[in-house]
């Protein structure tokens, strides 16, 4: 699979998305990108992704090859955005709440 400029630019932009922080590396036979994001709760780390100098996307020198982190990208932006779904959802609950009910909760 010949990886094109436009689909390494959608990397980078899911990669922002997130809020996660990439740095490239080039080597001799292609390019190693690596993505530090907090991938699992409270463990901040990176993902591995090399592209070759023809273009072409390998798992043998990176964590996981093109689509492969393509997929794990949109995976955490799906599950971010239904994070932020049920954050929106429980702050307007909070928000329908009296005074005293909060107060109840200890949420005052």
């Amino acid at each position: 699979m010949t990886i094109l400029a436009t689909e390494l630019l959608q990397l980078f932009a899911k990669a922002n998305k997130l809020g996660a922080t990439y740095d490239i590396k080039q080597k001799d036979d292609g390019f190693e990108i690596k993505i530090y994001y907090t991938w699992v709760e409270d463990d901040y780390y990176h993902y591995s992704v090399f592209i070759t100098n023809e273009n072409e996307s390998t798992w043998n020198k990176g964590d996981y090859d093109f689509d492969a982190m393509m997929s794990i990208l949109d995976e955490e932006l799906e599950t971010k955005r239904r994070d932020e779904l049920k954050a929106q959802k429980r702050q307007e609950l909070i928000d329908r709440l009296t005074d005293e009910e909060k107060e109840l909760l200890n949420l005052k």
